[in-house]
């Protein structure tokens, strides 16, 4: 499965350059007195609990009146509590109620969440498929802060199954993963010590038709 491995990973090339310039009579401009928003850009996955925005000048909390421009993605209560609703995209708008000409957006981006969820430490069993398996053999966990580990495995059955594992928003693939664990059989494991939080996507792959195999993601903390 190594020669596989070796005919899927595409060459990167990176060019790199450096661009540098000197002016002896630039300006400094004043960033004081602005009106701000924080977090100017975040992303949630799709279900997820509500986020806190907060709008403040020279880091003092400032009254505002909130609005989102997409009520179907996201909503947002007079207070700045900011509610996903479905995947998309959304601008959060402070107003600064002492003078309305003075606003500020946010970018807030809801992800849409793919494939079966798995309940740390559960096992899932009868897993199995062929060659083009349509829809895939995908599964995510939730890994929230502080987790120190993310263990998965994949155990018995029949054929040959392999393990992608990544961290969304993307869905993992033999160009973009996190951990990959393709061995003989189904005896498959993948460890990510420290996993950033967040949904985590698990990609079985099937490289020879079977079944029977136990799936298991365990969140450590």
């Amino acid at each position: 499965m190594n020669l596989r491995l070796t005919a899927r990973a595409a060459a990167l090339v990176l060019a790199l350059g450096t661009l540098g310039c000197t002016d002896d009579n630039y300006e400094i401009t004043d960033l004081s007195g602005k009106l701000e928003v924080t977090p100017a850009f975040y992303g949630i996955d799709e279900g997820f609990p509500p986020v806190q925005f907060e709008a403040s000048i020279d880091g003092e909390a400032v009254q505002v009146t909130w609005e989102s421009s997409n009520a179907d993605v996201a909503v947002v209560s007079n207070t700045g509590l900011v509610t996903p609703v479905a995947d998309g995209f959304a601008a959060i708008t402070a107003t600064l109620v002492s003078d309305p000409r003075r606003k500020k957006s946010a970018s807030f981006t809801v992800n849409e969440l793919f494939g079966t969820p798995l309940v740390s430490g559960a096992a899932i069993a009868g897993i199995g498929g062929v060659v083009g398996q349509d829809p895939p053999l995908l599964y995510r966990i939730y890994v929230p802060e502080g987790t120190t580990s993310l263990d998965i495995t994949l155990r018995n059955g029949t054929g040959d199954l392999d393990l992608l594992v990544r961290r969304g928003p993307g869905i993992p693939s033999w160009d973009e993963y996190d951990c990959a664990s393709y061995n003989g059989g189904n005896d498959e494991d993948c460890s990510i010590a420290d996993p950033t939080p967040g949904t985590w996507y698990i990609l079985v792959d099937v490289y020879t038709a079977g079944g029977g195999a136990t799936l298991t993601a365990t969140v450590n903390q």
